[in-house]
This record gives structure tokens, sequence and C-alpha cells, in this order.
């Protein structure tokens, strides 16, 4: 089984310079809009596809910068025999570490032996695909692949338009899985010969009597014709591979199945026919219902303990990545100031990727929705979700800049698992910040300095307070009644008057709260909600915050105020990078 070590990829459209070394079986690639996924897919096609030429245009320069070549070099391990025969191509024979992941141009002891090809595209737009070794490029050799070789390599791609491999064609699945055993072009020959015989052995009305006229006209004129026949021209009948298709047993022809079945069926074609076992996907989940999704991604070897093919696929669907394993995501991020690397190059984009621990896999479970985003905010549990929810939409009907429209999105940080979490997309490169209460400040010192140290933001409320704490310390007193009422709809009257009376040790009723209240209570209110959950969900602290809090957000106390412009200024300036 062929398998791409490394990629390098340079003045590719979006990509000024891109370094990866990809993993056997699947790699999913993710990143916000633009950041270059279909790029880096194009770039394997076109270097390994087994093609003769291919038209570039200015565009497909970076910067449309002509005078800076495309340069894409891909590096093959698990090579066929044929790959690495001495006398065809031992001077680009080269030495792979799969620890260091660096490349030997003289093979190291226990170094895997691999092939690099190039793609170069220069101003003239030609493109030029040779083998590539600094000795051999020292020395001034030069060598390709062969054809038969190439066809080793060539990926198979499956798009959105996929209804071609449906019949056989040149580039057909059809047309390599039946190579050694069918013989189309000699069998669409012949039925070509026999239905020019069959039509000229039918009588045609008419014809009779415009031969006659061609003839008489033609003599006259002084060109010999002889006698005429009306024959199916030779060009006019010749049928080419696409004339044959497959069809299902009511003779419908299976180009027109659904979207979704078609890819899948394709999917299947070539895992049996593709010679490198290199297979690319754009957009895994087009045309697809959620359990056709399932079935196509283990078709890809998603679940694949022993890959036996290697898989590059782009994606949108945060129902995509909870089929994965952690380990098979790719996170493309732009390098928001370029880097000086070997070589005196700059990189411009980083593909960051996880080893598969299982809080790495539970993250991707819980937060598949906040992969897709430029900027995660991973908030404790589901009512700091619903809060931050709920202020942001009250700033969006003001007519301010939405933090979701920014890119910025939060993330469940599943109570105390929300360190680890907000660690796992550090770690992907996402700008991330942690948005927590403080009640348990002390148990929070050791993983919040960690966090820090990663890179991590924290906002978090003061004085050691819960988000209830905060809510009812720092509200105007009159509305009080309006977050009662939100609790009253959630638990109940009868429950929420239980829960005050226990928590004020009868002292103080419901009643009282609504038409008696006084500051004395604020405390006790924010002990209720606390441990008897009036608003631990997303639904009722989005209530509170949109309609409650931010219509009234100037006569709330500083308590609330400073840690929330804190947070929405930090995300406001991530959406702006």
């Amino acid at each position: 089984m062929s398998v791409i070590r490394a990629i390098t990829i340079r003045n590719f459209r979006t990509i000024k310079e891109l370094n990866w070394h990809p993993k056997p079986g699947l790699n999913c690639i993710i990143g916000p809009g633009d950041s270059g996924k279909s790029t880096i897919l194009d770039a394997i096609d076109l270097a390994l596809g087994a093609r003769r030429s291919c038209n570039f245009t200015d565009a497909d320069f970076h910067g449309l910068n002509t005078q800076e070549s495309i340069m894409i070099t891909v590096t093959i391990g698990c090579l066929n025999d044929e790959l690495m025969d001495v006398e065809k191509y031992g001077f680009f024979l080269r030495g792979f570490n799969h620890t260091s992941l660096e490349i030997h141009d003289e093979p190291q002891p226990g170094d895997e032996t691999v092939l690099t090809i190039k793609l170069t595209v220069d101003h003239d737009l030609y493109p030029d695909w040779c083998l590539y070794s600094e000795r051999a490029e020292n020395d001034g050799l030069e060598k390709r692949l062969q054809w038969k070789h190439k066809e080793l390599l060539s990926p198979a791609r499956l798009g959105t338009t996929t209804y071609q491999h449906l019949a056989w064609g040149n580039r057909s699945i059809l047309n390599k899985l039946s190579e050694d055993t069918l013989d189309v072009s000699a069998t669409l020959a012949e039925l070509g010969r026999q239905t020019r015989q069959h039509f000229a052995d039918q009588q045609v009305d008419g014809v009779n009597e415009v031969l006659l006229k061609v003839q008489q006209i033609a003599n006259g004129l002084g060109v010999p014709v002889g006698a005429l026949k009306a024959l199916l021209d030779v060009n006019g009948v010749s049928l080419s591979n696409g004339a044959i298709s497959l069809h299902n047993n009511d003779n419908t022809p299976l180009r027109q199945l659904g979207t979704g079945s078609s890819r899948l069926l394709i999917s299947g074609l070539q895992k049996a026919a593709s010679k490198s076992n290199i297979i690319l996907v754009d957009e895994a989940e087009y045309g697809l219902e959620p359990y056709r999704i399932t079935r196509l991604l283990n078709e890809l070897g998603s679940k694949d303990t022993q890959p036996t093919q290697q898989v590059f696929i782009t994606t949108h669907s945060p129902y995509v990545l909870r089929e994965l394993q952690a380990q098979q995501l790719n996170v493309l991020r732009k390098v928001s100031s370029t880097t000086e690397i070997a070589g005196n190059t700059q990189e411009s984009h980083r593909l960051y990727s996880l080893e598969g621990t299982d809080e790495q896999q539970s993250t991707l479970r819980a937060c598949a929705e906040s992969f897709f985003s430029k900027a995660v905010i991973v908030c404790e549990g589901k009512t700091e979700i619903g809060y931050v929810r709920g202020i942001d939409l009250h700033r969006q009907s003001m007519g301010h800049l939405s933090i979701n429209a920014c890119g910025v999105h939060c993330a469940d940080g599943g109570g105390d698992s929300m360190f680890a979490r907000a660690g796992v997309f550090a770690q992907l490169g996402y700008p991330t910040a942690l948005f927590k209460d403080s009640d348990k400040a002390q148990e929070h010192v050791e993983p919040s300095q960690l966090a820090t140290n990663n890179g991590i933001a924290i906002y978090e409320w003061g004085n050691n307070s819960a988000t209830e704490d905060v809510l009812f310390m720092a509200c105007p007193a009159q509305v009080i009644p309006q977050l009662l009422d939100i609790a009253i709809q959630r638990k109940g009257q009868a429950a929420i008057q239980d829960h005050i009376i226990a928590h004020s040790q009868n002292q103080i009723t419901l009643d009282v709260c609504l038409n008696h209240f006084q500051d004395d209570y604020r405390i006790i209110l924010a002990k209720a909600a606390n441990k008897k959950s009036w608003f631990k969900d997303i639904e009722p602290a989005e209530t509170f915050a949109r309609s409650i809090i931010a219509p009234n957000y100037a006569q709330f106390s500083e308590a609330l105020t400073t840690t929330t412009n804190r947070l929405f200024q930090w995300a406001l300036d991530q959406g702006n990078l």
C-alpha cells in the first residue's frame, strides 16, 4: 500500500508554504472557509495523478505572483517492488525516519525507502513532473516515473460529481476493474460495424429519390460519384467507452442514482479498483444522510486499526467529526505572522493534529461544532453557554457585531473537564478562552496556571462566586421577580417555594421575595438557584441573559459586567484577526 509520508506545498493558490506529515489511514482536514483545505487535496491530486498535462493559470500562483514557481513535493513510502528497482530509480531512492520525520538523501539504518515526486510550474504555466533527490539534482540528473508506475500512485478522487465512474471511460473506475478481463474498445468497434451493416440492409423510404437527384447533379457537373448509397457514416456511429454504462434491473441508468447513493457505490468501487490505495474525498458529508455518512466513513476506514488505504477528506459536518477517531483530525490554520523555518522560507499554514487520548476523543464527540470555529470559548457548563449566547443575541438585535458572526463558538466544558477540553483546542491552534465559576478557586489553582501557560485566557467571576451568585448579587432589585418567574416556569411554583424555605431555614417564602424583597434575600436565592439547578441549562440561561440582564445591563454591578466585558472584548478581538 502506497502511503504519503510528507507533503510540501509552495506558492500554490492560498498557500505560501505548508509542510505536513500525514498519517496512514484516514486524515480529515478541517479549517475555516478559504483556509486551503481543498487546495491540499488538489495539490496531492496534481502531483500524483496519472496525467501527462494539466491546465494552470495565473490564479494558481500564490498572490498571482508568477515569478515564484509553484512547487509541490510528495514523498511516498510503502513502495511497490517495481518502484524500488535500483536500476530504474536508484539515484532517487531516499530514506524516511519515522521517529524524527526526517528525509535522508542517503538512507540511514532503520529508514524506510521512499521516493519523492516533485511538480513544478513556472511562469510559462507548463507543469513538469519529475523525481527528486538532492544528490540527483546536484549531479544534474533528471528522471520521470514510467506511466505504469504513475498509475500505481495515482489517487482516486471522490468529489461532488462522480457519475462518470458509472460508465466505462478513460478515467473510469469500471475501466480499471475490467481492464484485464474486458476488451471494451474491441467490442464497441465490432458493434459499430454491425450497426452500419444492419442499416445498409434496410430500405429507408424516400432515400432512393434523393440519391437519384444527387447523382444527376453530380454527372451534370462532371463529378464522378458512381452509384450512390446512403450508409451510416463511420464517424457517426463510432462508439466510445462512455457509451456503455451500468443499469439496474429495470434498465434505469445508475447515473440517475441520488448523490448519496452514487457516492457510496463509487467509494466501494474505488476501494476495489485503486492500485495506490490513496483516496481523496471533498466534503465527505455531501448528499448523505447521517446514517449514510457513517457507512461511507466506515468504507473509507474510519474505524480501521490496521489501515489498508490512506484517505484524505474535508468536511464541514459535526456528524462526520463525531464518527472519527481523534488522531484522524487535522486542523488547518493560517500562521498569523509568517514564521522563519529552515531554508529561509516562510510557512503560511500549519496542520495541527491529535494523538488520540480519551480526553481528546471525548472533546471531539461533545464539542464537535466548536472545531469549525475560528476561536473557542470553553464554558464550564450549560449555564455559562446560555449566558454568553443570550448576551450575544441581544447585542445582535441592537445592531452590534455578534461574536458568533466573528467565528467564535462556545463549547461545553463539562464541569471539571473544562481544563482538559480547553487544552485540546489550544493544542490544535485555536485561540481559546475559559469562562468559569470561581466557587472552586482552591481546586483550580494548578490547572488554571497550566492553562494560562498554554496561552488559554481565563475569565471567571470574582469572590469565589458561581454564576447564580453573581446573577442575584449583581442584579437590580426590580428584576428579581423576572428571574423567579423563569425559575417557576422551569421547576414549578411549589418547588421554588420549597427551595426558598429550605435554604432560608424557614425564614422567608416565595411570596415575600416577590412582594417584599430585601437585599438580605439575595444570597439565599443565589444558593437555592445553584443547589437546585434553577437555570442550569442553555435555554433558561439564554433567556435570562437576553431578556433580563442585557436590557438592564447598565444597572448591574461590576461583579457581573467587568468579567462579561472582558470576555466579549477577547472574543471580538479574535474575530478581527
